[in-house]
């Protein structure tokens, strides 16, 4: 419910055809529980697939683990991958703090190749 990943999520939902002729689907993935995304995602219609790690397992696993926001404990940071259909990250950006938003351009540039 923050601002950023509100303007992101809008911006990548009015923005899906452009990676949908890229060939890519996009998954969004907040370590919030799948009952805050569903109402979070109706109230901005979002209509970007967001899956929960409330687990923060991907988290992990992607090593992008934002160690005490505000207090409130570890979460994950802002980032971006590209996963290629071979399973391979062909392209990966973690932002300087959670304020700041992935290079999309970077993001579809990797896609086109």
């Amino acid at each position: 419910f923050t601002g950023v990943c509100t303007q992101e999520m809008c911006d990548i939902t009015s923005g899906l055809s452009a990676y949908a002729s890229l060939g890519a689907e996009v998954i969004a993935i907040s370590v919030d529980s799948p009952f805050a995304q569903e109402a979070w995602a109706k109230a901005n219609k979002i209509t970007v697939t967001i899956v929960s790690d409330l687990n923060k397992t991907a988290t992990k696993a992607y090593d992008v683990v934002f160690p005490m926001l505000a207090g409130v404990g570890d979460t994950s940071a802002r980032a971006a991958f590209v996963i290629g259909k071979d399973g391979v990250v062909k392209y990966a950006e973690q932002t300087a703090t959670p304020k700041d938003l992935p290079n999309f351009a970077a993001v579809k540039a990797a896609l086109a190749q």
